[in-house]
């Protein structure tokens, strides 16, 4: 937080004229004596003198709030200087501008002789001070607060970034354990597809360490999950049944979060038996009016999952949820036989 002396002086100086001009009006219906005197070259001259000495005073109570209460964080000390250095300083400064600086150059006073003396003074300056100088304690408690605000916005907003830059990066370490798997056992059995899945894989892994946007059109993310699913289909020695429909509007400028679908698709595969026909997988993408509707079911199979199951899904989870908030509904079913995974998301 920087100090803002020139706005401080700017906003008191509105509140003083606004006050004073009230005061005039007020005098000048009810024919009092004063307005005509503001006229005249001493009473502007004193009513400027007059303006100068409370800008200064109430810049000294903001600065020194400012400088023992939010530089070194000692309330008790602010108010202390405040009181016991800070009044008596405002009242010398209004003394100095008005009865010497202003006497040597116009040769006139403010105060009349009886009453610059300096107890008389003191005493008749003291609320006036304490008035006027109020205005940058206000002042500068509104700017503390809009600072820390605005300090909290900021800590939320980097706490939420390097949450979603910790769960991104725990997603790509996971699918990349799961693919070479996949490849490996290929390359083992000797199978023609080994080399079109590491071409597959290649694609795949480009995406993963080149994307770095925020957000990426749905029709680039459609094709990255395309790549992962010809990918997976490549490594079954047997007929894989799958039912798989993405539609997506021709010409979409629809953008997404980047590997938001994949971790669904990916546990489908991994936990998934794709050999029944009367329960194959299916996966099936939509978007009508902006809203994404995303569908991913399969049969369970009987296989014992590892040591490293589930990373990828928890983690969707939490990154939809920080990301789109209200704006998505997942819901994730299962039944002693099939998983079901319905995700929808305003886009």
């Amino acid at each position: 937080m920087k100090p803002k002396l020139f706005l401080l002086s700017i906003s008191f100086i509105v509140f003083y004229e606004f006050q004073e001009i009230t005061w005039a009006i007020n005098r000048l219906l009810l024919n009092q004596p004063g307005f005509n005197y503001l006229m005249t070259k001493r009473g502007a001259i004193a009513e400027v003198s007059t303006i100068l000495s409370w800008v200064a005073a109430t810049s000294i109570g903001y600065l020194i709030f400012y400088h023992y209460f939010y530089k070194k964080g000692n309330k008790i000390l602010a108010i202390f200087v405040y009181i016991f250095a800070g009044l008596p300083l405002m009242i010398l400064s209004r003394y100095l501008i008005q009865e010497i600086i202003v006497f040597e150059i116009w040769g006139f006073h403010n105060y009349g002789p009886a009453s610059r003396q300096p107890l008389n003074y003191i005493l008749d300056n003291f609320h006036f001070t304490l008035y006027y100088s109020a205005f940058g304690l206000v002042f500068f408690f509104i700017q503390l607060a809009n600072y820390n605000n605005r300090k909290q916005n900021e800590l939320e907003v980097q706490t939420r970034n390097a949450e979603l830059s910790f769960l991104k990066s725990q997603i790509n370490p996971h699918f990349l354990f799961n693919s070479l798997n996949n490849v490996y056992t290929l390359v083992y059995q000797g199978s023609a597809n080994a080399l079109p899945a590491i071409s597959k894989l290649s694609d795949l892994l480009r995406y993963m360490l080149y994307e770095k946007e925020e957000r990426v059109l749905l029709t680039k993310e459609l094709e990255y999950l395309l790549n992962y699913i010809n990918l997976q289909l490549l490594r079954y020695d047997f007929n894989p049944q799958t039912k798989i429909n993405l539609h997506l509007p021709a010409e979409s400028q629809i953008s997404i979060v980047p590997l938001a679908l994949i971790p669904f698709v990916e546990n489908a595969f991994k936990h998934g038996d794709l050999k029944d026909q009367e329960n194959p997988l299916e996966i099936n993408l939509d978007v009508t009016a902006h809203v994404l509707q995303f569908l991913v079911r399969n049969k369970k199979g009987n296989f014992h999952k590892d040591s490293t199951g589930g990373i990828g899904m928890e983690n969707v989870k939490k990154r939809l949820a920080l990301i789109y908030g209200e704006s998505h509904q997942l819901l994730i079913t299962e039944t002693e036989s099939v998983f079901t995974v319905q995700l929808s998301i305003d886009l």
